[in-house]
């Protein structure tokens, strides 16, 4: 989350952690904190048995759900390990290495990086928001509420167990959804847009996540293959400043409609143009004659032939191209109910 303080950042991060369940961990960063305070203190024990070993209980390796507040005034000597639990969800501790029970890291700022190394440190968090103060009705909404805060007393105690089965079922289906070619097409042509236009840098990692991210949307309404809905998602991915984000969104709903990114209306009507002309051709030579019982040629006749094959196969590609505008107008109707 990027936007001014007093915008209820930490509060989505501590309402996730309940309905994740298991502990959360926060913490507020400045220029000077230290390893300790983030991954937990070493082990006075294990240092006298000259072993370099943290006490992570009750710190981010062993959480569930962790905010870190002003993330990006983290120093270098805890963004090393820190980049290793949010990429990895591991953690060296001593010489053994443990997995993270991390679901999902939130960090949070008032300011975007400024150096290289807190680049690298954005480029982990897949999904990026703008956060910024409640509209005006919302904020009377606010002012009217009978308590000034709000906790989530009312959590079904199994929600966790009911969230874990739920991913860990669209997981083992991911590997069956199909992103076919005109999506990656459109994501090929929009990092082109965001390279040249925007001259954005998108690492390749973050490209492998991002569709992976789109898997799980299609899997997560029941779907297939990713459909160009999902790739409204990419809006809330790609950017790294936030009035670059209504520039990737301008170029995904132009690019949207399906057929259009890669070329299929233009390519189909060039066709169309040189069989018309083709036929226009055999017309001439045979006097109309499609049959023989005229006397057209034997090879005019195969070519005629092959003209009405190519008009077949063109048919069943329109036809195509027709059910997938279908679906997708389908979709595009149902988009307030999109799960994401």
């Amino acid at each position: 989350f990027i936007g001014p303080p007093g915008t209820s950042k930490s509060e989505i991060g501590r309402r996730l952690s309940q309905l994740c369940g298991g502990p959360f961990f926060q913490r507020l960063f400045t220029r000077f904190t230290t390893p300790e305070e983030i991954f937990g203190p070493l082990s006075l024990r294990a240092l006298e048995n000259d072993e370099y070993v943290r006490c992570i209980d009750g710190f981010l390796p062993t959480a569930t759900v962790g905010f870190l507040d002003e993330i990006f005034k983290a120093n270098s000597a805890i963004l090393n390990t820190l980049l290793t639990i949010l990429n990895e969800r591991k953690f060296d501790n001593g010489g053994t290495r443990f997995d993270c029970p991390l679901k999902c890291v939130i960090g949070a700022s008032n300011e975007l990086p400024e150096s290289e190394e807190l680049d690298a440190l954005l480029d982990r968090f897949l999904l990026r928001s703008y956060v910024t103060s409640v509209s005006d009705d919302g904020l009377m909404q606010i002012l009217s509420a009978k308590s000034s805060t709000t906790e989530l007393n009312d959590v079904d105690p199994n929600i966790s167990n009911k969230l874990d089965e739920v991913v860990a079922e669209i997981s083992t289906t991911l590997d069956g959804i199909s992103m076919g070619q005109d999506i990656c097409i459109l994501i090929r042509d929009l990092r082109a847009f965001l390279r040249e236009d925007l001259g954005l840098y998108v690492s390749d990692r973050r490209l492998v996540k991002a569709s992976r991210l789109l898997r799980v949307s299609a899997a997560s309404h029941g779907r297939k293959s990713v459909d160009f809905v999902d790739c409204l998602l990419l809006q809330h991915v790609l950017w790294q400043i936030p009035e670059q984000r209504e520039a990737i969104r301008e170029f995904l709903w132009d690019n949207l409609t399906p057929g259009k990114s890669d070329g299929l209306v233009e390519q189909t009507n060039f066709l169309l143009q040189g069989i018309a002309s083709e036929s226009l051709e055999m017309v001439k030579k045979t006097m109309g004659d499609v049959t023989g019982e005229a006397g057209a040629r034997t090879s005019d006749l195969e070519a005629i032939n092959l003209i009405q094959k190519e008009i077949e196969e063109i048919e069943k590609l329109m036809q195509q191209h027709s059910d997938d505008l279908e679906r997708h107008i389908k979709l595009l109707n149902g988009l307030t109910d999109h799960l994401w």
